[in-house]
């Protein structure tokens, strides 16, 4: 009976403890121990918990998850974060929205780069600098990738004809130069800024579909958890019969 007694009173000064601090959990999934300060419109001020004289820190709202508070409340931010995103917060996401559906809703100038981001902005622009279109397509927007593609490609030949070849004999090498007039001129210039128009859009539509992705994943990554005291009966292993055991229970819903 006193292993019993000893066995609970381990058990609830280990909870007591656990509970003596505030938890802040960010959006990326770190957890901070902390002694809250103070919670304002935009910002949560904290000191960490093992340095209660140390340098007072600060958070915005919009990077953090929740704060798990040592009396067992919580405070959960995640709709904060979500208004940092969006430029139409009205609107409602769900999963499976066509990138035409959902585009106005996001600020770029708001995106905030995540390491699970699906879409890298820095391939997709290099893709469709090599091949215009590329990156979109590698983005599965077909259809924006088939209009810069064919859209350059009419181009090029609209500029090539207003132009010349010339050829030039040196040995056995024979080397083709082509001259453009005027018109063939202007439209190449066209071109260039149709490519280089090409390759914002491709980083524009990658950080479109990161915010996407990121707030369904948030809508996805709510957890409600709470540890409370059980108390049961088990099988004895030593003598017949049911003995009692006290410990925590960690209730998790997502």
């Amino acid at each position: 009976m006193k292993k019993i007694v000893s066995i609970i009173g381990l058990l609830f000064g280990g909870a007591i403890l656990a509970f003596a601090q505030d938890v802040i959990t960010t959006t990326d999934g770190t957890e901070i121990m902390a002694r809250v300060l103070e919670v304002t419109t935009s910002e949560v001020k904290y000191k960490k918990y093992n340095n209660p004289d140390g340098p007072v820190f600060t958070l915005r709202k919009a990077d953090i998850l929740l704060v798990q508070y040592e009396n067992g409340e919580k405070d959960v931010f995640y709709d904060n974060r979500d208004n940092r995103y969006r430029a139409n917060t009205q609107n409602e996401i769900y999963a499976g929205m066509k990138y035409r559906e959902y585009k106005d809703f996001y600020d770029t100038s708001l995106y905030v780069p995540q390491p699970y981001d699906t879409y890298s902005r820095f391939w997709s622009g290099f893709a469709s600098l090599v091949i215009p279109g590329l990156g979109q397509a590698i983005e599965g927007e077909w259809g924006r990738a088939a209009g810069f593609l064919l859209a350059n490609i009419g181009l090029y030949a609209l500029a090539l004809s207003d132009s010349t070849t010339e050829t030039t004999t040196e040995g056995t090498m024979t080397t083709y130069t082509i001259q453009y007039g005027t018109f063939g001129r202007i439209v190449n210039w066209a071109r260039l800024g149709l490519n280089i128009w090409s390759v914002v859009d491709a980083v524009h539509v990658a950080k479109v579909k990161n915010m996407y992705y990121q707030d369904l994943r948030g809508q996805n990554a709510m957890l409600n958890f709470d540890l409370e005291p059980y108390f049961a009966l088990t099988p004895s292993g030593v003598e017949k019969g049911m003995v009692p055991a006290a410990g925590l229970s960690l209730n998790l819903c997502f």
